[in-house]
């Protein structure tokens, strides 16, 4: 059912819900989901990795992410003047891999996503923290991440920001690249039936 979730996203369905149908019953089998996506995993393994994070919080593919981007990172820091822990390549990685799985921002801690939070009085008011329950992303949301992991100060995590706003991008790019190839491989196999 967890590849059939991640599936989901691009209207694959394995599994048909039509009442008329007695429901439940399989369209594609669990063989032919993972096909689906070996036939595209070539084109961007890591978009993939990305996708089984954000879709079914899978700790092995996050492992194998982290491993990805942290090699991405220091091909960014190659040309990097000056010295840099390696608690910072952690944090990078870990804030752009938090940022491409939340795009819409964090669930925001103050009222649990709610937007709604409740005073001492029991007065219901829309939270001051957030917008719609999310904290967007933004250079100071980053350096709060950031921070979690390499307590640094703010104009110290500035210098780390490009690299941080390019890894991202990167993860992105990725993610986008999986979308375009699946959404290829769909169209070529509706237009083949």
């Amino acid at each position: 059912m967890r590849i059939e979730t991640l599936l989901s996203k691009f209207a694959i369905k394995g599994i048909n819900y039509d009442p008329l149908s007695g429901g439940g019953k399989a369209l594609l089998s669990a063989e032919e989901q993972l096909a689906v996506v070996g036939l595209c995993w070539h084109e961007s393994p890591v978009g993939w990795l990305l996708l089984f994070v954000e879709g079914l919080r899978d700790v092995h593919a996050l492992k194998l992410l982290q491993i990805a981007t942290r090699g991405e990172t220091l091909r960014l820091m190659e040309d990097w003047r000056g010295v840099y822990p390696e608690k910072a390549l952690t944090a990078l990685c870990a804030t752009a891999i938090a940022e491409a799985t939340q795009q819409n921002g964090q669930v925001c801690p103050e009222c649990n996503g709610s937007a709604i939070v409740v005073d001492k009085n029991r007065n219901r008011r829309k939270c001051q923290c957030c917008k719609v329950g999310r904290i967007v992303w933004t250079q100071e949301t980053r350096f709060a991440y950031f921070a979690q992991v390499l307590p640094v100060t703010y104009s110290r995590f500035k210098r780390y920001h490009n690299v941080l706003i390019m890894l991202t991008g990167w993860l992105l790019k990725n993610r986008t690249i999986v979308f375009i190839s699946l959404e290829e491989r769909l169209n070529s196999e509706k237009l083949a039936s």
